[in-house]
């Protein structure tokens, strides 16, 4: 791996066998829920390139993919480098939800992380595969 998008997602799969997650979502808000975050609070954008407000990038070990809204289809095409990324054109036919996704690209007992400031209790996906 030698472009950004590869060395940003390289980093982050190493941190997550150090702390054994197979998966990790990656969502645009902040700790106080804001739709449009600081510079400093764009994790999302900066894990995946796509610097629109609305979207969410989960990571495996093996695969990348960002969910994001018709308002930003094309906006995510031209940012993503689909070397490494996976665009999942929310509502549309046939794309899975994020929990859909993970369970079918993840293994039984896989366990999946999420930073527990970033998502609300209402937000919070909690998936246990088996």
């Amino acid at each position: 791996m030698s472009t950004g998008a590869a060395k940003k997602l390289e980093d982050l799969r190493a941190k997550m066998v150090g702390y054994g997650l197979n998966a990790y979502i990656i969502p645009s808000e902040d700790e106080h829920q804001s739709e449009y975050v600081a510079n400093y609070d764009k994790r999302r954008g900066w894990i995946s390139g796509f610097d629109g407000s609305a979207g969410v990038a989960v990571v495996t070990l093996s695969k990348a993919a960002l969910w994001t809204d018709s308002r930003y289809f094309i906006r995510a095409e031209e940012e993503l480098d689909h070397d490494y990324w996976i665009l999942q054109k929310s509502g549309e036919p046939g794309v899975p939800s994020i929990e859909n996704w993970l369970i079918s690209v993840l293994e039984p007992n896989s366990k999946v992380g999420q930073s527990a400031k970033l998502t609300s209790i209402c937000n919070y996906i909690l998936i246990i595969i088996s």
